[in-house]
């Protein structure tokens, strides 16, 4: 195991120029999220559900 591997299983923080952050491009929308979850839990078009996502999670901003 790698030294700094020891000093992260001893409690310390892991610092931040290592962790990899999330680039934007990666990210679904939050209404498209919100329209494939409609589209599995009622039988309804991906359409359909963009539409109506809104307006029951809200706007998406």
């Amino acid at each position: 195991m790698a030294e700094n591997e020891k000093g992260r299983r001893d409690g310390d923080p892991i610092p931040n120029g290592v962790v990899w952050r999330d680039a934007l491009e990666s990210k679904a929308p939050l209404q498209k999220l919100q329209a494939a979850r409609l589209t599995r839990r009622y039988a309804i078009s991906l359409a359909m559900a963009s539409i109506v996502a809104p307006l029951l999670h809200g706007e998406v901003e």
